[in-house]
């Protein structure tokens, strides 16, 4: 379900990078929105486009710029990695109860950059503006009722929008570096009995822990009951 689609088309339109801008693919990209959408929106960082993902660059190439604008089409791999590893989805299930096949997902900065050596890079502050200003026309058309954001570049992008209608929920980044500093701290057994929610998640869909770091997963997905807890109105 792509809601007022044509206006879409157009933001995106309007949002194409020069030829000479330091990223990847020029063309922004709208969130993949599925049908009977719940009105959660979330939002990862960024797609990693280096060359050890050239393969899913090369295909981006060979799209015309309409379907670049609408290349999160597939909810079985979305190219979203922390969304199609599971942390995500574990995480937003567990926090909001809600049907995850419901929700609308992307990433917050709709450009990629790369180093020189073809390496992923971290966007520049000045692609996150730029982003803000993407979401700040896209957002008018689309309207969530709540963005869940993932990572601080995440947060910051939408954090930097002036109209907000939305309510906005600020996740870290479920990074395997990141996780694996403090996921070992707690027993995962000790975490599901704290976190009932989240054990009735990982009953319904296992599938989730597939792919390796089952216990950054299951901490992630405690940190976002804690945070929606902590945000309720």
């Amino acid at each position: 379900m792509i809601p007022q689609k044509d206006k879409l088309v157009e933001i995106c339109k309007a949002h194409i990078l020069s030829k000479d801008s330091e990223v990847v693919i020029r063309e922004p990209y709208v969130p993949f929105i599925p049908e009977g959408w719940n009105g959660v929106l979330v939002l990862a960082e960024a797609q990693n486009l280096s060359k050890t993902n050239s393969k899913y660059v090369s295909c981006l190439h060979d799209l015309d710029p309409l379907e670049r604008f609408f290349r999160l089409s597939d909810p079985n791999n979305l190219g979203i990695q922390p969304w199609d590893d599971g942390s995500l989805k574990l995480a937003v299930q567990s926090a909001f109860n809600i049907d995850i096949n419901k929700t609308a997902v992307s990433n917050s900065i709709v450009w990629s950059q790369v180093k020189q050596n073809g390496n992923n890079d971290n966007p520049s502050n000045e692609l996150m503006k730029l982003a803000s200003s993407f979401w700040n026309d896209l957002l008018s058309v689309i309207t969530p009722s709540i963005i869940v954001t993932s990572g601080k570049k995440a947060s910051t992008v939408i954090n930097g929008i002036k109209t907000k209608q939305w309510k906005h929920i600020q996740l870290r980044l479920p990074s395997p570096m990141a996780m694996s500093r403090v996921s070992g701290m707690f027993p995962e057994k000790e975490l599901l009995s704290r976190y009932p929610e989240v054990e009735e998640s990982l009953n319904k869909n296992p599938e989730w822990l597939n792919g390796g770091y089952r216990q950054n997963k299951v901490f992630f997905a405690c940190h976002a009951v804690t945070v929606a807890k902590t945000n309720k109105a």
